[in-house]
């Protein structure tokens, strides 16, 4: 439990929220009396919210939904705004990984696939979350991001990177525009992070290369969100702030 920020009272949105990062941001708000909106495209979330309203005993609604249609963003401020009358903090995390390839081979529907779910839904969120923070009196927009948002990796896909690095202008012009609203938003770029979404991959060239010697893990970047959150991170708006252990530096 946080001894540092009173988070008594805030709501929270959280997407992709089903397993990985999503589902550590949603334990870490948790852990300090947030209660949630969560989402995923997998009914797995179901399970996830019941399981974090039992174990920290703090409201969570569940949404099954395609969070590449807008009209889930809507959705989702409409629950929070019906079942809680606010909301403080949404991170939106939902995302997914591309196919390397040359740009040539490339295909437009792979193409469209990833930039709807990775940017396209990022800023549906946004569109329809800064009205409800707005009327609460403010507050904290996380958007998930990547190192490849703020420099291209070999062996990433064109379209993940396009996306990632679109993520972060998105949020740096959110930052600007409404920070006079008491609004915030702030971009979270993790490096490698183990999840059941990259157990698969290689992670020798990638530790080599982290001053840290250790590879993320979901917890990682899940309480970072939070301390983004946090009062104590008040003055912090409009960054993208790498999680990588170093990777970047080297």
């Amino acid at each position: 439990m946080s001894t540092l920020t009173n988070f008594s009272g805030k709501v929270a949105i959280v997407t992709g929220a089903a397993q990985g990062i999503g589902a550590a941001a949603v334990k870490a708000f948790a852990e300090v009396g947030v209660d949630l909106v969560i989402t995923d495209i997998s009914d797995s979330v179901k399970n996830l919210a019941k399981q974090i309203s039992t174990e920290y005993k703090v409201n969570v609604e569940a949404l099954v939904a395609d969070i590449s249609k807008p009209e889930t963003a809507i959705e989702l401020s409409n629950i929070a705004l019906d079942k809680f009358g606010r909301l403080d903090f949404a991170f939106n995390n939902a995302g997914i990984g591309g196919k390397p390839a040359h740009v040539k081979d490339l295909d437009n529907e792979q193409w469209l696939n990833v930039i709807n779910i990775n940017l396209n839904s990022v800023f549906y969120c946004i569109k329809a979350q800064v009205p409800l923070m707005t009327k609460s009196g403010g507050g904290v927009i996380i958007n998930n991001s990547s190192v490849c948002g703020l420099r291209p990796i070999d062996g990433s896909s064109i379209e993940y990177t396009a996306a990632k690095h679109a993520v972060v202008g998105l949020t740096k012009q959110v930052a600007v525009n409404h920070g006079a609203e008491g609004i915030r938003c702030n971009a979270i770029c993790p490096g490698f992070i183990t999840t059941p979404l990259t157990e698969d991959q290689d992670t020798d060239w990638f530790l080599a290369r982290i001053p840290q010697k250790r590879l993320g893990t979901a917890d990682d970047i899940g309480k970072m969100v939070r301390s983004l959150c946090s009062d104590d991170s008040s003055y912090v708006n409009g960054v993208a702030l790498q999680v990588d252990g170093g990777y970047l530096q080297t």
